[in-house]
């Protein structure tokens, strides 16, 4: 945390100062030679006050001042390669570059276009090949993780989305946490679990908790963990945090609890290879953790396929890159093989902290799992709910 906030100070630093020299030039191209003095100290004052507020680094003002920041930086370089070559001849044009309305210009047409994208929501098909033996016509999944209800959608929207996956008649509704977070109220925690487990499925709607579900990072949440807990039973979902659930002879689900989760409770996750004790190995065995870490070791754990959110795919770009690039063990969006497991991670079917996304885009995701040619069982009929139940009390 003491490493996060230097990062940060430093960062402001930076920010003031160069805010402090763009209204500078820009008072400059307005006053010219007059009031030097007075000049200086608006442009100090408006600097300190405009940079003060992005110290939250997660909140609408600063994600503004910094797209406007990082876009006159840019526009300061092309102006000074265009100047330099003879490019720029029209005074017009010298003073659009130079009086901050061009980076005005590029912040808002980033920003509007991060807005209409966090908002279309798109479904993201992957198909999973299995040499195991399952039923010819294979299972559907409907994965989605990252709601963070009442940051981007009410509850009609979320019920629309709802219906639309229902269309796609799936076998298993797995929620890969942060459906909610500090910011959603009870009220909208129930409408928002309500909504997901009226989706209809051959066996149910089940959950993990991500890092933001219970409200850790704020004082003042709107419910308890008791609270919350009750809602999502009493909605219908089955919470799973390092439990295993047989859905049929063929096919198991196990819900991980959330590796930041478990830090704050200072408790320790069950190694997931005890969570497949008792589990046939020929079975197709899926493993929800809503944070893309320890692959190897599911993997290596009997786990063939692996569903995460967390990552947002960066949501506001460049964060999918540093994440990348500073954590080597993690997957920031898509599918890959770890050993005989695949991995899909989503972007999400919202964002966090503002309603602004410029890294991927949002989606809830379908996954088909299908027999290779040839390796077929004959099972069909799935246990009813009861009996499933019955496994997790």
């Amino acid at each position: 945390m003491l490493v996060f906030l230097g990062y940060a100070g430093a960062l402001m630093l930076a920010l003031g100062i160069y805010l402090y020299f763009v209204i500078r030039r820009a008072l400059a191209l307005l006053w010219g030679e007059r009031k030097k003095m007075l000049q200086r100290a608006l442009s100090a004052v408006a600097a300190v006050c405009i940079t003060l507020p992005s110290y939250n680094l997660f909140g609408v003002w600063a994600l503004i001042t910094l797209h406007f920041a990082a876009a006159s930086l840019l526009v300061d370089l092309v102006w000074l390669i265009l100047k330099k070559t003879g490019k720029i001849t029209h005074p017009r044009w010298d003073l659009f570059c130079r009086s901050g309305v061009a980076a005005i210009v590029i912040a808002a047409a980033v920003l509007g276009y991060a807005y209409f994208n966090m908002h279309l929501i798109t479904t993201q098909e992957y198909t999973v090949s299995t040499s195991k033996s399952i039923r010819q016509e294979g299972y559907r999944i409907v994965f989605v993780s990252d709601l963070h209800f009442g940051t981007t959608m009410d509850i009609k929207k979320l019920e629309a989305y709802c219906r639309r996956m229902e269309t796609e008649k799936p076998d298993l509704v797995v929620l890969g946490g942060d459906i909610v977070d500090e910011a959603t109220t009870l009220k909208e925690a129930r409408q928002a679990f309500t909504a997901l487990a009226n989706i209809k499925s051959s066996y149910g709607t089940y959950y993990v908790y991500g890092n933001h579900d219970k409200g850790r990072y704020a004082s003042d949440c709107d419910f308890t963990e008791q609270e919350l807990s009750q809602v999502i039973r009493e909605a219908g979902v089955t919470v799973l945090e390092d439990d295993t659930v047989p859905l049929n002879p063929e096919l198991s689900l196990t819900g991980r609890m959330d590796q930041y989760d478990a830090i704050m409770g200072q408790v320790a996750r069950t190694p997931s290879k005890e969570l497949l004790d008792g589990m046939p190995s020929d079975g197709f065995h899926i493993l929800a953790d809503h944070q893309p870490c320890s692959m190897m070791e599911n993997a290596a754990s009997g786990y063939d396929l692996m569903l995460s959110g967390h990552t947002h795919a960066g949501q506001m770009w460049p964060v999918g890159l540093l994440t990348t690039l500073l954590d080597k063990d993690t997957l920031n969006y898509g599918q890959k093989t770890y050993g005989a497991m695949e991995l899909i991670v989503s972007s999400g079917i919202a964002g966090w902290g503002y309603p602004f996304r410029t890294g991927k885009h949002c989606e809830y995701v379908i996954v088909r799992i299908l027999p290779e040619t040839g390796r077929t069982a004959c099972y069909h009929m799935p246990k009813k709910s009861s009996e499933i139940e019955k496994k997790l009390t």
